[in-house]
């Protein structure tokens, strides 16, 4: 994914395509004529249309500002931008506060729903019994450490805006919510 301003990702297209393909997408996007905006890529202005954007170094992640005039950009008209290759890409919206929010109850109602219930049935068997199978408990605590680890790094990758105070709020509770069970399991391994 490439990030253009602000406010607009586009999918990382194939490394042969070339700065003016995006210059003509970017233009068609924001419905600004090609030479009334420059694009800007770590602090360089990106010249040279025909060479592929790997010439720039434009990779996954990357940031690409576009400068203009003082004229303000127009709304979008479509919701894909179509790269050299003639397939259509779509853009992703940039998520708003309630679809953040949204993402995290969905990431907490799977923990709860599939994590919490073995995690308890685990915990359950090491505090009540002598341990039998060692290996299928010791498969199974790692099984669960890892959902839950993958499960932080999900909440993690969420990047609320600064004034989302709710949904930094939702975000900070369920993080630690699940490094309260990634405790729990580590505690009840430790006391087995």
């Amino acid at each position: 994914m490439c990030v253009l301003s602000p406010r607009l990702y586009i999918p990382l297209p194939p490394p042969q395509t070339t700065l003016g393909d995006i210059r003509k997408s970017i233009a068609e996007y924001t419905h600004l004529d090609l030479g009334t905006f420059k694009l800007i890529h770590s602090g360089a202005v990106m010249k040279g249309d025909s060479f592929p954007i790997t010439a720039h170094s434009i990779r996954a992640g990357s940031t690409i500002q576009i400068v203009g005039n003082a004229s303000p950009i127009p709304g979008r008209r479509s919701s894909s931008i179509s790269s050299s290759s003639g397939r259509e890409s779509k853009i992703k919206p940039r998520p708003t506060e309630e679809t953040t929010i949204k993402v995290i109850h969905d990431e907490m109602s799977q923990v709860r729903t599939k994590l919490v219930p073995p995690l308890q049935s685990l915990h359950d068997t090491l505090v009540a019994t002598p341990v039998v199978n060692k290996d299928v408990l010791r498969q199974e605590h790692t099984r669960l450490g890892e959902m839950l680890l993958q499960s932080l790094l999900r909440l993690d990758a969420l990047s609320p805006e600064s004034e989302w105070a709710d949904a930094r709020k939702e975000r900070k509770m369920a993080v630690k919510e699940v490094q309260g069970l990634l405790d729990q399991l580590d505690a009840a391994w430790k006391a087995r």
